[in-house]
């Protein structure tokens, strides 16, 4: 969980500098990858735009994980509702409504991600929270009229070792979404590079014109997919 929220600090990183004059470079010492179209580094541009993919499914999945916990803690009031939407697959409402609006910027999409993977992330949490509940420390809180600014300073590092087990999921859910929605167009903005932007520019192209930029940015997000699903965190 620690490495992956260091991806956050990729927001602050600036844009790479454009010089078309260059632009479609072939690999060399000084650029193994080439340079793009817009003459920009082809192996710098993949690790700016996996850092920021990366810091945006952290973002998505830590909004998740707080959402889905606040959701397990709300008692059975909405459990029949959040039970419904929870067979709904985040993709499957986020295509269609990011096509009705001709795309989603970075910060409906983090929220609208955030929301949906944490109603998937509700049954989880709440299966470790409900015989927390009904425990005598809990009991305690309420007894002693605890306000909940006293209760979230005195259980949120509680809070953070339940949800850790869940991050890489979330975490994963997140960037295939942000990265399936800038891959069809449907995502953050050209301003904005991403690994699924990277993959829409560069996919197309390997079966008439393999580029190393391409090649590269399919094995990175492979890779990614490989050590997330196959060493999640422990409890």
């Amino acid at each position: 969980m620690k490495w992956r929220l260091a991806f956050l600090a990729a927001f602050l990183l600036p844009e790479l500098p454009l010089d078309p004059f260059r632009g479609g470079a072939g690999p060399s010492l000084l650029h193994p990858l080439g340079l793009d179209d817009l003459g920009r580094d082809s192996l710098l541009r993949l690790l700016l735009a996996g850092s920021r993919s990366l810091g945006f499914a952290s973002l998505c999945a830590l909004l998740a994980l707080g959402l889905g916990l606040v959701l397990a803690l709300g008692g059975a009031r909405y459990r029949g509702a959040l039970s419904a939407l929870r067979n709904l697959p985040p993709l499957l409402f986020l295509l269609p409504l990011a096509a009705a609006l001709g795309g989603l910027g970075r910060l409906p999409l983090a929220l609208l991600l955030g929301g949906l993977l944490a109603l998937h992330l509700e049954a989880p949490l709440r299966a470790r929270v409900a015989a927390f509940r009904r425990s005598p420390a809990w009991l305690a809180e309420t007894l002693m009229g605890a306000g909940p600014v006293s209760r979230l300073r005195r259980w949120a590092p509680w809070g953070l070792d339940q949800i850790a087990p869940l991050f890489p999921s979330a975490w994963l859910g997140a960037l295939w979404g942000e990265a399936t929605l800038s891959a069809l167009g449907l995502g953050p903005g050209p301003t904005h590079d991403s690994l699924g932007r990277v993959l829409a520019e560069e996919l197309p192209r390997l079966a008439t014109d393999p580029t190393p930029l391409g090649w590269a940015a399919l094995a990175a997000v492979l890779a990614l997919a490989w050590t997330s699903t196959l060493a999640p965190e422990p409890a």
